[in-house]
């Protein structure tokens, strides 16, 4: 039962994925879709919350289920797999995000430009800029990043539908290896559960395609292979890391304290060094409003290490509480199609009260 109320609550998320469909892309969408997304926008909001919720409500349902020993490892793996089967097939509507990084290759491996300095609204003709939403932007992403995007560019043959699907396989690979490294570090099936099937991830992974989850398999091979006494692989393996986005380069300090702790031969305890890789990535995290703003996905960076932590803390419960709140912040553009008006006060509403009431929650239960 549990398997088929998440395949449904996945199924309805990838249809209504492809509402989300530019009327300006050569991909076309059913025009009922496209029409209740753009055309009926209090239904469409309504919609998209409800199933925000559901999916949350179910998620944590997962996690108490899986607390009991009441559903194994064998059994995540098959939902996991249900995720992926079914997400795959979705549209990356609620982030444009995966188009950048399509246009971005483009530039690099069609063109022949420097993406760092030639944005794609500089090449004359270019069809992509007819829906792109950032098209006055130079490349965001590193040369880590760059480097990947060659494979997926080269293997869509130049068709934009093709790419979408390439790019997402890409990032899919990198999920499935993120998971492969949880599972192998902890060898707890409730850490996988908690992050493999966490909506957030799975929305702005599987759905929407965003790379934070390969810069975090990343750092998290790195340290996997610095407790192997491989340091100087480790070492190149962070650097890649944080050439993807740089967000990772808030572990360094950590990294390099336990490289010292390494080359003495002194005992790690590597449930503390996941706790205080937590709060860096929690801190880098909560200080991106400073350079843009608190997207969503920016959560996969903290919870990759929550995940790790063996015994339930204060860092679990504010994720659940942002993995609640952040997904909501479509809402608000959903019902009145732009980025201004109240529409950034309901962003931060929705993101902040939902945490806000977890850790009081929190610290009730620690207080009885």
């Amino acid at each position: 039962m549990l398997s088929i109320i998440y395949a449904l609550l996945l199924a309805s998320t990838a249809i209504f994925s492809w509402g989300f469909v530019d009327a300006n892309m050569p991909i076309r969408t059913l025009p009922f879709l496209y029409n209740l997304v753009v055309g009926q926008r209090p239904l469409a909001t309504a919609m998209y919350v409800v199933l925000q919720v559901l999916l949350f409500i179910w998620y944590t349902l997962l996690l108490f289920l899986v607390h009991r020993k009441r559903i194994r490892t064998n059994h995540l793996i098959v939902l996991i797999a249900i995720a992926v089967g079914i997400l795959f097939f979705s549209f990356p509507g609620f982030s444009y995000d995966l188009f950048n990084y399509i246009a971005t290759a483009k530039v690099a491996y069609f063109y022949r430009e420097n993406p760092w300095v030639v944005m794609p609204i500089e090449i004359p003709n270019e069809p992509m800029l007819r829906f792109l939403h950032a098209s006055n932007k130079v490349a965001l992403y590193g040369p880590s990043w760059i480097l990947l995007t060659a494979i997926p560019h080269l293997l869509s043959m130049k068709n934009l539908l093709l790419a979408v699907f390439t790019f997402k396989a890409l990032v899919f690979a990198f999920y499935a290896g993120l998971l492969w490294l949880i599972w192998k570090i902890s060898k707890s099936a409730f850490s996988l559960a908690f992050f493999a099937l966490n909506p957030l991830v799975t929305a702005e992974t599987l759905v929407s395609g965003h790379n934070d989850v390969v810069m975090m398999f990343l750092a998290l091979w790195a340290f996997l292979l610095l407790e192997k006494n491989r340091i100087i692989w480790s070492l190149v393996i962070l650097t890649a890391s944080v050439l993807i986005k740089g967000a990772t380069i808030a572990l360094i300090p950590l990294y390099v304290w336990v490289t010292v702790k390494k080359l003495r031969d002194e005992k790690i305890a590597w449930d503390t060094v996941w706790f205080w890789a937590a709060i860096s990535m929690y801190a880098i995290f909560l200080l991106s409003p400073l350079r843009e703003e608190l997207y969503a996905w920016y959560l996969i960076w903290p919870l990759t290490f929550v995940a790790l932590i063996k015994d339930w803390s204060i860092l679990h419960t504010i994720a659940l509480g942002f993995s609640l709140g952040l997904p909501l912040r479509l809402a608000p553009f959903l019902y009145f199609r732009n980025w201004g008006g109240v529409t950034p006060l309901v962003k931060r509403l929705v993101t902040f009260i939902p945490p806000a009431f977890a850790i009081l929650g929190y610290a009730i239960d620690k207080k009885k």
